[in-house]
């Protein structure tokens, strides 16, 4: 048997730590050449600004829940995003704005840099070359689509990230980690700037650790890409996984929330907590949603309500003055697809691919689906399922050895000491969080120090 100081197993419920803080920039700063067209933008409003490629604009958008304003020459449109260079301290650099970040375009006099103004564009509708529109930004901002494969399509990156084709792998840290979503990335990655990520999230929570490391890869990875949740159950670390994603969409039996935190069995309090609640509240400020959400999802004392208007507009209240009720102080807050929608927290309710691509204005003649995704996710699966079966048949040898004689049982013991050991470098999380743990990698290295000691010591003695 293994002794009992070398078989401890590891809680999947680990103390809150304090979060990596990942400077947020929705700004991308893009090299080489980019091909100057003419085209359309949309604002966050709804409202549409279409200006020529060379204009010198004045742009008014959100960044990190901030307003920020900066001037600039139009290098690219879309009806999702706005490209231009700035000058940065003397260094010219590409910049690209989501349409659900921008709230203003102004088009400037090429002679003198100044202002020239112009009536806003009704909602929904064209405006002139010099027109300028302004909203505040209801939708969660991050980087839209701009480069497409060859055959001029769009290409979509979608991750499955939770329960895997046997259902029994949900949890954040082992079915679902930050390694994948970087892979999905580097896949977006080898053709540029801009792609659209979905992540097609069904986790049942998981280990706060894993969430540190999700924060780090989801804030960097939306500097670069357009990054989509998918939700059919995103609860605790999952659904914090959610709110770190540019745009938030349901599947119908949907349900997002209960972010509770837990040291042990009790969950946090104090401090703790607190500090709990500001990370999940500057994680929905980063993305555009109203902070409030996130705290009502964290624990029983915020309450949450919200007004909607006869134009759709949703106004937020920490408390339940608002018609609509979402959370109150019997239990923290899980939001369906239905309330989602309503409330604008989601931009919209789809069951398939085809029905997502809709609301991201896009039909299948106009992408390609990757199947890189699927790939990175069916890979993990495979190896953890690999793993799950050799951890049961090498624990067994080593605490059942074959062979009848005490050198043979300890050279058996030694061969699956050294399969246990190498698992942990395949498959880290199945090995340490998925019972029956198998203690750590130092614990083995230690017991396979000590096995060649023993098994030295009986050859000495053989001979």
């Amino acid at each position: 048997m293994i002794p009992e100081h070398d078989m401890k197993s590891m809680s999947s419920s680990l103390r809150v730590r304090t979060l990596a803080s990942a400077a947020l920039s929705l700004a991308c700063l893009f090299g080489g050449a980019t091909m100057a067209v003419a085209g359309d933008v949309k604002l966050s409003n709804g409202s549409t600004w279409k200006g020529d490629a060379g204009a010198r604009v004045r742009v008014t958008y959100t960044l990190n829940g901030k307003e920020t304003v900066v001037e600039g020459v139009v290098l690219k449109t879309d009806k999702s995003f706005l490209q231009i260079e700035v000058d940065e301290g003397g260094r010219k650099a590409k910049r690209m704005i989501t349409s659900f970040d921008l709230k203003k375009i102004e088009t400037l006099d090429a002679a003198d840099g100044g202002a020239n103004p112009t009536a806003p564009a009704a909602p929904g509708a064209a405006g002139s070359k010099s027109s300028a529109a302004t909203s505040a930004s209801t939708g969660a901002g991050g980087s839209a689509a701009k480069t497409a494969p060859a055959g001029g399509k769009q290409m979509i990156f979608i991750l499955p990230w939770g329960r895997g084709p046997g259902g029994d792998v949900d949890m954040v840290g082992l079915g679902a980690r930050h390694e994948e979503i970087e892979k999905i990335g580097a896949e977006a990655d080898k053709i540029g700037p801009g792609q659209i990520i979905i992540l097609e999230i069904n986790s049942g929570g998981g280990l706060v650790i894993e969430g540190d490391r999700i924060d780090e890869t989801l804030n960097k990875l939306r500097e670069r890409h357009r990054v989509i949740a998918w939700i059919h159950e995103a609860i605790s670390a999952a659904a914090f996984t959610a709110l770190h994603c540019n745009e938030i969409y349901f599947q119908r039996v949907g349900t997002l929330g209960a972010i509770t935190m837990f040291a042990g069995t009790k969950a946090i309090e104090g401090a703790e907590l607190e500090a709990w609640l500001k990370k999940v509240g500057d994680v929905c400020s980063a993305t555009n949603r109203n902070p409030w959400i996130g705290e009502a999802m964290v624990t029983n004392e915020p309450e949450l309500s919200y007004d909607k208007d006869e134009d759709g507009n949703v106004t937020w209240y920490n408390s339940l003055q608002g018609k609509y009720d979402l959370s109150d102080k019997v239990q923290n807050l899980t939001i369906n697809a239905e309330q989602a929608e309503h409330s604008k927290f989601s931009q919209g309710t789809a069951d398939t691919v085809p029905d997502l691509l809709k609301l991201l204005d896009l039909s299948p003649e106009q992408v390609e689906i990757s199947r890189a995704g699927y790939k990175i996710h069916n890979d993990w699966q495979s190896i953890m399922k690999q793993c799950k079966e050799a951890k049961f048949k090498f624990g067994r040898d080593y605490q059942n050895p074959p062979g009848l004689e005490p050198l043979e049982q300890l050279n058996a013991r030694l061969r699956a000491a050294k399969e246990i050991r190498k698992w942990f470098d395949k498959c880290f999380p199945i090995m340490t969080y998925d019972q029956p743990a198998m203690g750590s990698p130092e614990q083995w290295d230690r017991i396979i120090e000590d096995l060649n000691r023993e098994i030295r010591r009986a050859k000495d003695r053989a001979n």
